[in-house]
């Protein structure tokens, strides 16, 4: 069983499209989640319309932001909360997460699945468009070089969410996220590093649509000042020294 975890907010523009193109892949006894984050616009009217009992939408609870001060961390904060909210239900035995804004290939779960067999987490290349899906580049990893090592994903992590995908073993270690704003493809990537064999597959696999407001740390060309850096690697480090002595 495959579960899709998505996050939306405000999306009413792409998130047919998008559930669209992932429905189209999905065997009849697997799920999409959808979580959202407390949207105003369409977007949960958008969703209820898309008649498929695949579907499943839930809400995120309200949160504490714990960075009042710091906009960047309360944004990241409420994105990886809103992750989690999805990923909580998640039942199937591989996860997959998903943007609202971006299209899958027709072939991405067919793909990926057979490299299950030896990897525990999969992170596949990307087509980079424009926000009318004008392929501006081939490759995700010409931006952000591929790693799966812990220093490096300290360093600049290149596990990016919407082409991520892991085994039931690794959500379950990766659970519950951190109470330090960190961004969760992140966290579940150091967790995957942790638990076994990463694999960054050089195939790109969906559209994914560039915005100028990107507060990942995988966004190309990053404006977050040098303190925000440092104090982004000091929450990670916090937080996995926080769950060895779990």
């Amino acid at each position: 069983m495959i579960s899709v975890c998505l996050a939306c907010f405000n999306g009413q523009k792409y998130i047919k499209n998008q559930i669209e193109s992932i429905l189209s892949q999905l065997q009849k006894d697997d799920e999409i989640i959808v979580s959202d984050g407390g949207s105003t616009d369409d977007t949960i009217k958008i969703i209820s319309e898309i008649k498929d009992k695949r579907i499943k939408l839930v809400k995120l609870d309200s949160i504490n932001d714990r960075e009042p001060n710091e906009p960047v961390f309360r944004i990241m904060n409420r994105i990886s909360k809103n992750f989690e909210s999805a990923l909580k239900h998640a039942k199937g035995e591989f996860i997959f997460l998903a943007d609202q804004d971006d299209i899958w290939l027709p072939d991405k779960i067919k793909r990926m699945l057979p490299y299950f067999e030896h990897y525990c987490c999969i992170v596949h290349d990307c087509y980079v468009t424009d926000s009318n899906l004008k392929v501006l580049s081939d490759t995700f990893f010409n931006y952000i070089k591929p790693n799966t090592s812990f220093l490096g994903t300290l360093y600049r992590s290149s596990f990016m969410g919407c082409c991520m995908a892991f085994k039931k073993d690794v959500l379950e270690l990766s659970l519950p996220f951190p109470a330090y704003p960190i961004e969760h493809d992140t966290w579940i990537g150091i967790n995957a590093l942790s638990f076994g064999k990463v694999l960054c597959l050089n195939d790109s696999l969906i559209f994914y649509r560039r915005h100028t407001d990107n507060v990942s740390s995988c966004a190309e060309g990053s404006k977050n000042s040098i303190y925000i850096k440092l104090k982004r690697r000091m929450f990670i480090l916090r937080a996995i020294i926080s769950r060895l002595f779990l």
